[in-house]
């Protein structure tokens, strides 16, 4: 053919543009309906009341929180600004909009690389078409999915600052500061620290040394300690209670728990490392990687030698590998594993495939095309599968499981003779909250820190206000609740149904909803 037409010219076009446009609209409706319709997880039970019970209470040693405080003071701010009432509707917008967050942060990584539109729009459809962000890591209101955004905006303002022609001191300070907040939120992303650090430090080369600390290390460093002010001023204030309930209740509990427990968990190295591999080397996920691995390898079948525009981008290269490797490595740490816990290199995997794209000359990005094409098309049928039969369900709002559990939740408490503000014991005090209820800081923390109670060494019983099974009958004597809702914790529940039966408590029948199949409200008698 005389002339040929460029993969890449297409996607110029006014009408392919409006067309990607509009699918991007119709699988983001998706994702919010599917984000609010997702059912409650008991995982959702410490962080939604952490942040209910702030204004109140002390976050580590009154309600057990057993993460880095970020997530509580974001939902905290949100909900006495709004002021609704709906906690678990406020959390899962918050989830949603940090999905936003994390596919503008790809896109202006996309665009600061110059890796192309295609390229760029194939990292958006990768991000909403992989499957296990689309399931519990991705949906619900916990630190596995907020945390991506500030971890992708720290890469894309560290590539901004250390520009080789303009460099940019306040960009490196704003990775700084997004490193540290992305930490606040889940603490084994710590794992940014290094690759960010030696870039600062190193990168690019050609620049005096004294040049790379002044407007590197040093903007970095400062920007690292604005944004770790909410984790730093616990350390500062009482650091062994925050090391209590964070890293010794991981580390020592959380082990303690999952070792004398016969609850079936993946815990040998080959379980999971079979884990790992049905997560990463799955769906969107292989995908990317493999698309990553081609882009990277086509530079090397050149005939002419690396030009300085190949040099300037073999840095980013080698801070998102060494993400993805960081990644892994502290994916592997917390055992038992969980799929959550496979979260941390999945963003970075979709970065590299971004400034592999951006490495490629004008030839190559037209014989990469149809790669990018058919990867692009595979994400959207992953995605579509999933998100578009959501879409009904924003027709009618009431009924979507954030918006519902609210009033469900009311209908049960108050329907059952109690009034806001009665207290409430219950191991998913999420339903208690939603209804206005009050509850006991003591069991604040739902299942999470009830169940590890026994196994508190006597030197930080101190740092903890919880009760256990073995105290569970004279706590509640010295206290007796409103009423006592079970059902969401399985065998953990048994000692609050035996006293509330024991105490002469009367067993409310549920609403006939699916909601409350398995629950019961134990009433005390007037």
């Amino acid at each position: 053919m005389d002339q040929k037409v460029r993969t890449e010219d297409l996607w110029t076009s006014r009408n392919l543009t409006l067309a990607v446009r509009l699918l991007l609209a119709l699988l983001l409706a998706g994702l919010l309906a599917r984000i609010l319709n997702y059912p409650l997880n008991h995982d959702e039970q410490l962080f939604l009341t952490a942040a209910a019970e702030l204004p109140s209470w002390r976050l580590y040693d009154d309600l057990g929180f057993n993460h880095f405080p970020n997530l509580p003071y974001l939902l905290s701010a949100i909900l006495g600004v709004t002021n609704t009432g709906y906690l678990l509707l406020t959390g899962r917008i918050v989830v949603f909009l940090c999905w936003l967050a994390a596919l503008a942060a790809l896109w202006l990584i996309g665009r600061r690389l110059g890796a192309g539109l295609l390229a760029s729009v194939t990292a958006l459809l990768l991000l909403l078409g992989n499957v296990m962000l689309l399931g519990q890591p991705g949906m619900l209101a916990t630190n596995n999915l907020v945390t991506i955004p500030f971890a992708l905006f720290a890469l894309y303002f560290l590539l901004r600052g250390l520009d080789r022609v303009a460099p940019s001191p306040i960009c490196v300070f704003l990775a700084g500061v997004f490193v540290s907040l992305a930490i606040g939120f889940k603490a084994n992303y710590i794992f940014l620290v290094p690759p960010i650090a030696l870039a600062a430090l190193l990168a690019p080369s050609q620049r005096p040394l004294a040049q790379r600390l002044v407007k590197g290390v040093v903007p970095l460093a400062l920007g690292g300690l604005i944004g770790g002010i909410p984790v730093l001023a616990y350390l500062a204030s009482d650091y062994e209670s925050l090391l209590a309930h964070t890293l010794r209740y991981f580390t020592e509990l959380h082990a303690a728990y999952w070792a004398n427990s016969d609850i079936p968990q993946i815990s040998s190295v080959a379980k999971r490392v079979v884990l790992a591999e049905q997560i990463w080397l799955s769906n969107a996920n292989l995908l990317a990687l493999c698309a990553f691995a081609t882009l990277l390898i086509m530079p090397q079948f050149r005939k002419e030698a690396p030009g300085d525009a190949d040099q300037h981008q073999f840095w980013p290269l080698l801070v998102v590998l060494a993400l993805i490797g960081l990644g892994v490595v502290v994916s592997f740490a917390p055992k038992p594993s969980f799929p959550q816990y496979f979260v941390p290199p999945v963003p970075f995997i979709i970065a590299a495939l971004l400034v592999a794209a951006a490495r490629l000359n004008p030839t190559e990005r037209a014989y990469a095309a149809p790669l990018l094409l058919a990867v692009a098309i595979l994400a959207v049928a992953g995605s579509a599968s999933r998100l578009l039969p959501e879409l009904p369900r924003l027709a009618n709002p009431g009924e979507l499981t954030a918006v519902k559990l609210h009033r469900k939740s009311s209908d049960l408490l108050l329907g059952a003779g109690l009034r806001p503000g009665d207290k409430v014991a219950t191991l998913a005090p999420v339903y208690a909250l939603e209804a206005g209820m009050a509850i006991y800081p003591e069991l604040a923390a739902g299942p999470f820190v009830y169940r590890v109670a026994r196994y508190i060494p006597q030197s930080d019983r101190k740092y903890y206000r919880t009760t256990s099974e073995f105290g569970l009958y004279a706590f509640l004597d010295a206290d007796p609740p409103a009423a006592v809702l079970t059902g969401e914790e399985g065998p953990l529940d048994r000692n609050f149904e035996t006293w509330a039966a024991a105490r002469g408590y009367r067993l409310v029948s549920g609403p006939t909803s699916k909601e409350w199949e398995g629950f019961h409200l134990y009433v005390r008698p007037r």
